[in-house]
C-alpha cells in the first residue's frame, strides 16, 4: 500500500511538472493574427492564462479622434503576437485624484501595481483571463469588467482578477476605453456628439461576441460588470439598444448611481467649455467643424495635459446627428420609466457609507457636525437641486423653504439632538441615500418587472487592520472598499510590512466571489457553494441582502425603506409642486398676482405643502402596511 501511494505521488508530481512546463495555448483570431498568452501565477500550482493587450478597434488617433470606434480592418500582425504584457492605458487626467476614497484605495493596492502606468491615445485594448482547467462543454461563462475610475479621466484601478478566474472557473475580460476629453468631448452637434468612451465599450462587446469562443468562452453567457463609473456604464448599456444588441446577457452594477439626474448631462451643459477649449489650443470656435479639425492636430500629450478642468461625461445625444443612432436618447430615469430597458437579469447594490470618506474630512472627521452646519449642508444640497430649475428669485424665493422643510422632516434626528457625532452620521446617511440608495432601488424596481433582480447592501469592512488605514472605526464601508472581497485581495495583495490578512477576510472573499460568479453562470447567486438565502427583489417584496457577518435579508430594522420612498416619490413631488406654483405665479399676467409679496405666496405654498405632505405620508404608511 505504501509503495502504491509513493508511485501515485511521483506520477502526480511528474504530471504537475509537465503541466507547469508547457507553453500557453496559442489562439488564432480571424483577420488579426495568432496570439500566445502567458501563465499568470499566484503560487507554484495556481495559475490562469492571460492574453493581454488585444486590440478590439482601430487606434482612435488623427482623424479618428472624437469619432466612434472603427471595428473593421482591425490591427493585425504577422507571426505570433506575444500577448504577455499590458498595453498603454488611455489618457488619464493630468490632475491628481481629488476624491478621497480613490486616494486611499489606490494607496492600498499600489503595492500590487509594479512600476508607473504608461499612457497613450492608442489604447483600445482588452485583456482576457482564462482558467487553466478543463473547459465545460458549453464553454466558460464570461465576465466583462469596465474598470472603476471617473469619466473625467481619473486613473482607473487595475485590479487583478486572478482569484475570481482561478477559484470560480470563469473568464474575465477587462476593457480599456477612452476617458476624459478623449472619450466624452462634445460640440453639441454631429461633429462630435460625445459618448465615445461608451461606444468603445460597445465595440469591445462586439469583439467579444465574435471571438470569445476562440478562448473557450461561451458567447451566449456574457455578464457585464462595473463599479462606480463602471457601474454607470453598465446601467447605460441597459438602455443602449442597437449599440449592444444581444452582446451581453446579464448585468452587475456596483455603487453606480445611473438614474441620478446629474450622471448624464444635456449638451448645453458643455457648451461654455467649447470657448475655453478653443482659447487654450488657439482654435476657431465656429464652425464646430473647424474646431474639431484644429483639435485633431493637437498632439495627444498636449491635449491631455492642457485640457480645461471639465468633468466630461455621458451626454444625451438624441438630437446630435440624424444619420446616427443615439447612444443615450434621453435621461436614463425617463427611459426606465418608459420601459426602455434590456430584459436581462440584474445584480445591483451599494455600500452602507458610500459617501463616508468624501464627506468626513478635516474638522468633520474629528469633531462631527454642529447643528447649524448640519442645516447649512442640507440647504446646500437643496439649492443644488433647485439651481437646475428656472426660478425667479424675487417671486419664488420662498419655495426653497418648502423643499427644505421636506428634507429636514426626513433627516432631522428624532428625538432632536445637537450631538455632532450623530449629526455627522445622519449627514452621511443623507448623502448616500440621496445619491446611491434611491437610484439603486429605483432601477431595481423597474428591472425586477422584466427579469430576475437581486439587490444587496455591503456592510462588511475587513478585519485586517492594515487594510483600513486612515478609515475611522466608526465609519461603515466607504466607496471602493467592497472590491477588497470581490476580487479576492486577501489572497494576493501583500500589505505594508508583509502583514498577513485575517483569515476571516479570506472567508468573506470566498463567499462574495462565489455569489457573483453564481449569478454570472446560473443567474441565481446562491445556486452552488453557499448556504445563504438571497430572495429575488420584487415590487411586492423589495428584499435586500445585507452583506454583513450574518448575510441576512433586510427588514424594517436593517433597511431604510422610508428614505427610498422619500427620494423616489415624496421629494420629486415636493420639487414639482414648488416649481409649478412658482411658474404659475411668475407667468400669470394678472397684475394682482404680480403684486403679491413673497411672504404671502410662501404662506399659500406652505398650506398646500402641508396638504401634499399629509397625502404622501398616508401613501407611504399604506405602502408599508401592504
Amino acid at each position: 500500500m505504501t509503495n502504491n501511494r509513493l508511485v501515485l505521488m511521483l506520477l502526480t508530481l511528474i504530471l504537475v511538472q509537465q503541466c507547469m512546463s508547457r507553453d500557453p495555448p496559442k489562439v488564432d483570431i480571424p483577420e488579426q493574427g495568432t496570439v500566445m498568452g502567458t501563465f499568470v501565477k499566484m503560487f507554484r500550482t495556481q495559475r490562469v492564462i492571460g492574453y493581454l493587450g488585444i486590440p478590439y478597434a482601430q487606434a482612435p488617433t488623427g482623424e479618428k479622434r472624437f469619432s466612434r470606434p472603427v471595428v473593421d480592418n482591425l490591427p493585425s500582425w504577422e507571426g505570433v503576437k506575444n500577448a504577455s504584457t499590458f498595453e498603454k492605458q488611455c489618457w488619464s487626467s493630468a490632475r491628481s485624484s481629488h476624491r478621497r476614497h480613490n486616494q486611499l484605495f489606490m494607496e492600498l493596492i499600489q503595492s500590487a501595481n509594479e512600476g508607473e502606468m504608461q499612457y497613450d491615445e492608442d489604447c483600445l485594448f482588452l485583456n482576457i483571463y482564462v482558467p487553466d482547467s478543463t473547459t465545460p462543454s458549453e464553454g466558460f461563462s464570461v465576465l466583462v469588467l469596465f474598470p472603476t475610475s471617473d469619466f473625467d479621466g481619473d486613473t482607473p484601478f487595475m485590479l487583478n482578477p486572478f482569484q475570481m478566474v482561478f477559484k470560480q472557473k470563469l473568464i474575465v475580460v477587462t476593457v480599456q476605453y477612452r476617458l476624459g476629453m478623449f472619450g466624452f468631448f462634445t460640440t453639441g452637434d454631429g461633429e462630435a456628439p460625445g459618448n465615445f468612451g461608451l461606444m468603445d465599450q460597445a465595440a469591445a462587446l462586439f469583439w467579444i461576441n465574435r471571438n470569445i469562443k476562440l478562448f473557450n468562452g461561451n458567447e451566449a453567457s456574457v455578464t457585464i460588470i462595473g463599479h462606480g463609473t463602471g457601474g454607470i456604464c453598465v446601467g447605460l448599456m441597459l438602455t443602449s439598444g442597437e449599440w449592444t444588441k444581444d452582446y451581453f446577457h446579464k448585468a452587475i452594477i456596483m455603487s453606480g448611481s445611473v438614474l441620478t439626474d446629474s450622471m448624464v448631462k444635456s449638451p448645453s451643459h458643455y457648451m461654455p467649455a467649447l470657448d475655453e477649449t478653443a482659447n487654450i489650443f488657439g482654435c476657431n470656435r465656429k464652425p464646430t467643424s473647424n474646431l474639431i479639425e484644429c483639435l485633431r492636430r493637437v498632439p495627444g500629450p498636449v491635449l491631455a495635459e492642457n485640457a480645461p478642468s471639465i468633468d466630461w461625461g455621458p451626454v444625451v445625444d438624441r438630437d446630435m446627428n440624424a444619420t446616427s443612432t443615439p447612444f443615450i436618447p434621453d435621461q436614463p430615469i425617463l427611459l426606465a420609466r418608459q420601459g426602455q430597458l434590456r430584459k436581462i437579469p440584474l445584480l445591483i447594490g451599494y455600500t452602507d457609507m458610500e459617501e463616508g470618506l468624501e464627506l468626513a474630512m478635516g474638522d468633520i472627521l474629528e469633531n462631527g457636525i454642529a447643528a447649524e452646519m448640519f442645516e447649512t449642508l442640507l440647504g446646500d444640497a437643496v439649492m443644488m437641486d433647485l439651481s437646475q430649475m428656472d426660478f425667479n428669485d424675487t417671486v419664488c424665493g420662498g419655495n426653497m423653504e418648502i423643499v427644505m422643510d421636506a428634507v429636514q422632516f426626513q433627516y432631522n434626528p428624532y428625538p432632536p439632538t445637537t450631538d455632532p457625532m450623530i449629526l455627522r452620521k445622519r449627514y452621511i446617511e443623507f448623502a448616500t441615500e440621496r445619491k446611491y440608495v434611491s437610484s439603486t432601488i429605483e432601477l431595481a424596481m423597474h428591472m425586477s418587472q422584466l427579469a430576475d433582480t437581486y439587490v444587496y447592501r455591503f456592510d462588511i469592512k475587513p478585519r485586517t487592520e492594515a487594510a483600513l488605514k486612515n478609515i475611522p472605526e466608526w465609519m461603515g464601508v466607504p466607496h471602493n472598499f467592497e472590491l477588497i472581497f470581490l476580487w479576492g485581495l486577501p489572497y494576493w495583495l501583500m500589505l505594508a510590512d508583509q502583514m498577513q490578512w485575517d483569515s476571516a477576510d479570506k472567508r468573506v472573499a470566498d463567499i462574495v466571489m462565489t455569489l457573483w460568479a453564481n449569478f454570472a453562470k446560473y443567474t441565481n447567486p446562491t445556486q452552488v457553494g453557499v448556504y445563504i438565502k438571497w430572495d429575488k427583489f420584487t415590487n411586492d417584496e423589495p428584499g435586500v441582502l445585507i452583506i454583513d457577518r450574518s448575510f441576512n435579508m433586510s427588514d424594517q430594522t436593517t433597511m431604510s425603506y422610508n428614505a427610498v420612498k422619500f427620494w423616489n416619490h415624496y421629494y420629486p413631488s415636493v420639487i414639482n409642486f414648488a416649481a409649478q406654483c412658482c411658474n404659475s405665479t411668475y407667468n400669470d399676467g394678472n397684475s394682482y398676482h404680480k403684486m403679491l409679496s413673497s411672504s404671502v405666496i410662501h404662506s399659500v405654498l406652505v398650506a398646500n405643502f402641508i396638504l401634499l405632505q399629509s397625502y404622501i405620508y398616508i401613501q407611504i404608511q399604506y405602502f408599508f402596511q401592504t
